[in-house]
């Protein structure tokens, strides 16, 4: 692992580890296992099951089961960030250490396309205080033909 992955890597599951304790919970080795692999991971975003073939060949196994429970335990820690795409399409990314930013998703491929725009930003902080409304977060979807799917006619 290099050098710089092993830092995040040390960063994240220290404060794993101090979510899990307050939760009374044990930072297990599985657990470990699980934190580097998703670190590991060349997808930016994946589904659960991404993450469960990851470890298909390894010894000892992690099962589907445990993968899961640690994934919705990461998402409650504010590690991992869960988005719905529909149709069960759930993807998890990493939310530490990252800026805020919304998606693209191709309805015909399933790429996920990453992107910020300071309007729609202010944007959205306009209409939330014209609703006196006072927002915590918020996750933008925008749902399309990618440029790729595009030119080959797939639409």
């Amino acid at each position: 692992m290099p050098r710089a992955v092993k830092a995040v890597a040390t960063e994240l599951l220290g404060k794993f580890d101090s979510y899990l304790q307050r939760k009374s919970l044990k930072l297990t080795a599985q657990r470990r296992r699980i934190v580097e692999q998703i670190l590991g991971m060349d997808k930016t975003h994946f589904a659960a099951d991404d993450l469960v073939d990851e470890f298909r060949d390894q010894k000892p196994r992690v099962s589907k089961a445990t993968v899961y429970r640690a994934l919705g335990v990461l998402v409650e820690a504010g590690i991992l960030e869960q988005h719905d795409f529909g149709e069960s399409h759930k993807v998890f990314e990493l939310s530490e250490g990252r800026d805020h930013h919304d998606h693209c998703m191709c309805t015909r491929c399933g790429k996920i396309i990453e992107f910020h725009s300071d309007e729609m930003e202010a944007l959205q902080e306009r209409v939330a205080a014209g609703l006196g409304f006072h927002p915590t977060h918020h996750s933008q979807k925008i749902f399309g033909i990618c440029k790729d799917c595009w030119k080959q006619g797939q639409r």
